[in-house]
């Protein structure tokens, strides 16, 4: 009983080590077993691991087991099935290459032809991923930027050459505008009214009374300084819009941001897409 019980605690101690062994001992275990020739023990070791679904998460792992497959498949004569795990080593791993100083002639060289074989597939492969990826360049790009649309008028030379401060007005320039267009219409206002005082003053006979000849003269020199300072006013207000002449104003602009999105790089960038014109006048 004393030398049983040492004897069985061995067993468990061996069953439960294997109980618990994962895919990664598998693997490494397959390796040993590669190393000494028993092809046989290699791929009853890998085969669960990669099919029906790869039970190994690492991608050097993946391709380790897919590489030891081929070559003892490859060893054994069974070329059908190195094919299939070379087929897919290659697709998992396009750039590799059998060490030619651990790896027969042979067998590199059917690697090789494995690789030529694809050599198109991986190529258009190859053409969708980095299409996939400037596409995903693109969208990152678009929603971390802050697109800008100006909207302009196009100005005209005959509203410039107009009076009451129509220049200025089209060109956004409202202050000065405004006190053109005020000025000048008080000054004609004012130029009107007179003329119109010195009218009033007028008997039927087409002459002014004695005691009322003063004031209409009065009322006409007012009349006359008033229609030209209006006049001068106008004229430098067409020389002004003149000089100060623009062929676009903007009349608005609206930004469209993104949200936040902290993973998408640099921050953003602002681009104007284009320019939206209206005529000013006729």
């Amino acid at each position: 009983m004393t030398r049983a019980g040492p004897a069985a605690g061995f067993l468990v101690a061996v069953w439960a080590g294997a109980a618990v062994a994962g895919p990664v001992d598998d693997l490494r275990d397959a390796e040993g077993w590669f190393t000494y020739g028993d092809f046989d023990r290699v791929i009853e070791k890998l085969k669960p691991l990669v099919e029906p679904k790869s039970l190994l998460p690492d991608r050097d792992d993946l391709a380790r087991s897919y590489e030891l497959l081929g070559l003892a498949c490859f060893y054994q004569r069974r070329e059908a099935e190195a094919r299939k795990y070379f087929e897919r080593l290659v697709r998992l791993e396009p750039d590799k290459h059998l060490d030619p100083l651990l790896v027969p002639p042979p067998a590199v060289q059917f690697y090789e032809d494995v690789r030529a074989s694809l050599a198109e597939e991986l190529a258009r492969q190859k053409a969708a991923l980095e299409k996939q990826l400037a596409e995903e360049d693109e969208r990152r790009r678009r929603a971390n930027t802050v697109v800008e649309k100006i909207e302009l008028r196009r100005n005209s030379r005959f509203v410039a050459a107009m009076p009451l401060g129509a220049g200025q007005l089209q060109d956004g320039q409202y202050v000065t505008g405004g006190l053109l267009l005020g000025t000048q219409l008080v000054l004609a206002g004012l130029s009107i009214g007179f003329a119109q005082g010195v009218e009033g003053l007028r008997q039927p006979s087409g002459r002014y009374a004695p005691s009322d000849v003063e004031r209409a003269e009065a009322y006409q020199a007012a009349q006359l300084g008033c229609g030209y300072g209006a006049l001068l006013i106008a004229l430098g207000g067409i020389l002004h819009a003149q000089l100060t002449f623009r062929e676009n104003t903007e009349i608005n602009r609206e930004f469209s941001a993104p949200g936040v999105r902290p993973d998408l790089g640099p921050p953003p960038t602002v681009e104007p897409t284009g320019a939206v014109f209206r005529f000013f006048g006729p």
